[in-house]
């Protein structure tokens, strides 16, 4: 039996749906600038131009986005963005993803005992606030482990609808006839749980884990803002709260614009890639 992270059907609707494609290619721009962060820039995101003529100033041939109120080049700040947005929300949504499908498989197929303890963590996870939650462990670490506050806070506050969504899954899918026969022909539970249950719902792993990376990043901005994050490292959420804080509420547009549009392109491209993966199993599912 060959295995496939998803359904054949599923990725031969998915590569017809337009939304989906259309995220694709907005993530791979996203990767590319990501990859080519340190050739694209024009100078070092941390550096500060002291003298005044380089000091709040707009676009021009030499800065293309204008400088901050600390003389730093927004551009060279905007495209480093990308790489800090990738090692943020790509960890998030892998633990998302991992913790989630793993809980919401063993639930859903053993039952019982397993699956009440399990339910009753997913429970207690399931009612923490994810800021509070970022900001204990930024005030117990330090602000310098931020960035891996935010994954832990995406991570621990956003597997419980995973779980409880693929163990739904899987509760309708372990009396099917295809499993019963497994059963029979002495499969063993793990090869039956990852052989023939996480193929039908690796689907919805993908799906909640775009939606981790869309938060993740409005984590990272709103961690951020509230002046809780590293300050050494340049993120679109460091560029808006340092512009806000710095300005005391008013900053000019080619500081504000660059860091805003960069975090709601990463959350639409990512929406789009969840919206088409759901509407081809959905398709995929009316064929079936």
């Amino acid at each position: 039996m060959r295995f496939y992270l998803l359904p054949k059907r599923a990725l031969q609707q998915f590569r017809r749906n337009r939304k989906g494609m259309a995220g694709v290619c907005m993530l791979t721009i996203a990767v590319v600038i990501a990859v080519l962060a340190p050739y694209l820039i024009l100078y070092d995101p941390l550096t500060y131009f002291s003298e005044l003529e380089y000091v709040n100033h707009p676009p021009t041939l030499q800065h293309p986005l204008g400088t901050d109120v600390l003389g730093c080049d927004v551009y060279s700040q905007f495209i480093w963005g990308f790489r800090s947005a990738l090692a943020i929300a790509i960890p998030a949504a892998l633990l998302v993803g991992i913790i989630g499908t793993v809980a919401g498989l063993v639930s859903g197929y053993y039952g019982g005992l397993t699956d009440t303890i399990l339910q009753r963590i997913n429970i207690t996870f399931l009612v923490w606030p994810s800021v509070p939650f970022v900001a204990l462990i930024v005030y117990s670490w330090g602000g310098y482990q931020a960035r891996v506050a935010i994954i832990l806070g995406v991570a621990f506050t956003l597997w419980t609808t995973t779980a409880r969504v693929i163990r739904a899954e899987v509760l309708s899918l372990k009396n099917r006839p295809f499993i019963e026969a497994a059963k029979v022909s002495g499969a063993s539970s793990r090869r039956i749980i990852f052989r023939h249950i996480l193929p039908n719902v690796i689907h919805l792993t993908f799906l909640y884990m775009t939606i981790a990376v869309a938060s993740s990043l409005v984590l990272e901005a709103t961690v951020n803002f509230l002046a809780m994050g590293d300050a050494s490292i340049i993120t679109w959420g460091r560029m808006l709260a340092f512009t806000l804080t710095l300005h005391r509420g008013y900053a000019p547009w080619w500081i504000i614009v660059p860091p805003g549009m960069a975090i709601i392109y990463m959350v639409v491209g990512f929406f789009l890639v969840s919206s088409g993966l759901r509407e081809s199993m959905r398709i995929t599912k009316l064929e079936f």
